[in-house]
């Protein structure tokens, strides 16, 4: 009847009124291990994995909530570094990459439009390629910062979380099977390291063009057999090519040769057209053959009325066709053919 009555009231009985079980391990010592567990120092985060070992399957799911806890941790350290412009000096970088990629894309079908040389459009096409070029040096400036602190510290959070990965995959394996975390796979463990590894992509991505450059450039600059208009054309279009990411071009001596050889024949007997009059050298494959060119042509542009290869340039820019050539995807390799105020630009591949 006791027993009956107290169901119903609802009364604890006297023997359920003991104290409550000590916890495994103590709070203030998974506090303090929490703590180590963010040190820098990699003797103290040992310390704390020790501290829980110990305990040994007892302590596991604490331990576990700890190692949570920790990387949650390291994560919000990692944002803070981040979000930091003095400790960051790439802070703006993510935002700045994703319009670049967004631009390059939209700039670029502006690119390939025919707009049947109307001068407005010209105008708009030439604009819209200025804001792309500044907003490419801007990232290219920023790229070149030094990153060595940056890299020091981000080390230091993605050594910690691999410990903790480490130490996590242990527990839910059982002991069986204990995994080793890499700098890049650690970082992947919280949102923000993922951040920072696209900050490194962006930056990886900003120097390979910068490569990429200068390699051609040298190579350029080393063809004996290449005059100055020559390269600086070509030094010139590729710049431009840059801000889409295609490939930048090389000079080719053969396809320069038929390029020059179709320069002259327009000079000297007085047309100005891609096919030409003279005998196996009707078409640019044919003059491309008869000057040796192994490899693939793949278009042709001509030019009259200067000199200067920046007019060229800007003559074929002007003219949807031979801008579409300018900006293929496909070639890497080039042949220019200045003579007098001639022109004529041969693209091809290997």
């Amino acid at each position: 009847m006791k027993i009956l009555l107290i169901l119903i009231l609802g009364l604890t009985p006297p023997h359920a009124l003991s104290k409550e079980k000590e916890p495994v391990i103590p709070a203030n010592a998974v506090k303090t291990a929490l703590q180590w567990m963010l040190n820098a120092d990699p003797e103290k985060r040992a310390a704390a994995y020790r501290t829980f070992q110990l305990f040994g399957d007892e302590g596991g799911e604490i331990y576990r909530r700890t190692l949570e806890k920790a990387r949650e941790l390291h994560g919000q350290k990692l944002s803070e570094i981040l979000e930091n412009e003095r400790s960051n000096p790439f802070a703006e970088l993510p935002e700045l990459a994703k319009e670049l990629a967004s631009e390059r894309s939209r700039i670029y079908a502006l690119i390939k439009t025919d707009y049947k040389k109307a001068p407005d459009k010209i105008r708009m096409l030439n604009a819209e390629v200025e804001s792309l070029a500044k907003l490419n040096e801007k990232i290219r400036k920023i790229s070149a910062k030094d990153a060595k602190n940056l890299e020091s510290s981000v080390k230091i959070i993605a050594t910690a979380l691999s410990e903790v990965m480490h130490e996590i995959s242990v527990i839910d394996e059982d002991g069986s099977k204990k995994e080793d975390f890499d700098f890049e796979t650690s970082l992947k463990a919280v949102y923000e390291g993922e951040v920072y590894l696209n900050i490194q992509n962006s930056v990886a991505a900003a120097k390979r063009e910068l490569a990429a450059l200068a390699s051609a450039k040298t190579e350029n600059d080393a063809a004996t057999w290449s005059n100055a208009s020559q390269r600086e054309f070509t030094h010139h279009l590729n710049e431009f090519r840059s801000l889409f990411a295609l490939t930048p071009l090389r000079l080719e001596e053969k396809l320069s040769d038929a390029s020059v050889g179709h320069s002259k024949d327009m000079a000297s007997l007085g047309f100005f057209a891609h096919e030409s009059p003279v005998e196996n050298k009707k078409t640019p494959g044919d003059r491309a053959r008869l000057a040796g060119f192994k490899h693939r042509w793949s278009g042709e542009n001509i030019f009259m009325g200067s000199s200067s290869p920046i007019a060229a340039y800007n003559a074929w820019f002007g003219s949807d066709g031979h801008r579409f050539i300018m900006f293929a995807k496909g070639p890497n390799l080039i042949g220019i053919g200045p003579v007098g105020k001639h022109w004529t630009m041969m693209t091809g591949s290997k």
